[in-house]
């Protein structure tokens, strides 16, 4: 009987154990664009014109590789690190990093509810992508987007910016 009760428990322990991690997971996932305002804003025609003439005015050149955050440096930004690297690598020397902070933009806190998020410009100074680093647990366990977002800064001829509001990962 002694043996019996000991494996229950511990069934239940892990079991219990379990439960928790998943709730706890669940807690950290939350979508990138929840109620769907930034998806609702690139329906304008000029939406791609607009977003370029505003990054324009902070005065953010063609060939940039724009990464949207907080000044608080939330927890989700901190594992976007290897991303950004992977990125301007990958891209190379024609491109550089910016940081923005989302709080010193108003009018792009207007558009995203949700940071970390990658903006790209390229050398024609066009928008190519808009959207998070990746999906998912602590954005590591889904996909990382970095090689889309290399296909789709280099893709010729431009059919237009891939506008990526359908996420779920690690945002503040």
């Amino acid at each position: 009987m002694h043996k019996k009760t000991s494996w229950i428990l511990l069934l239940l322990w892990a079991v219990s154990l379990l439960t928790a991690l998943l709730v706890y997971g669940q807690r950290q996932l939350s979508s990138f664009d929840p109620n769907g305002d930034l998806l609702h804003r690139t329906t304008a025609p000029n939406f791609d014109a607009s977003l370029v003439e505003l990054l324009n005015e902070q005065n953010i050149a063609p060939g940039s590789v724009i990464h949207v955050g907080t000044q608080s440096r939330c927890y989700c930004e901190t594992l976007t690190t290897p991303h950004q690297t992977q990125l301007l690598t990958k891209l190379g020397n024609d491109f550089h990093q910016v940081r923005v902070n989302i709080e010193d933009v108003p009018e792009l806190a207007a558009m995203l509810d949700a940071v970390p998020a990658l903006i790209v410009l390229d050398m024609q100074n066009q928008l190519r992508y808009l959207g998070p680093y990746a999906t998912g647990y602590g954005c590591f366990t889904g996909k990382n987007l970095v090689e889309q977002v290399v296909s789709y800064t280099t893709q010729l001829p431009y059919n237009g910016a891939v506008i990526n509001t359908d996420a779920t990962g690690c945002f503040c």
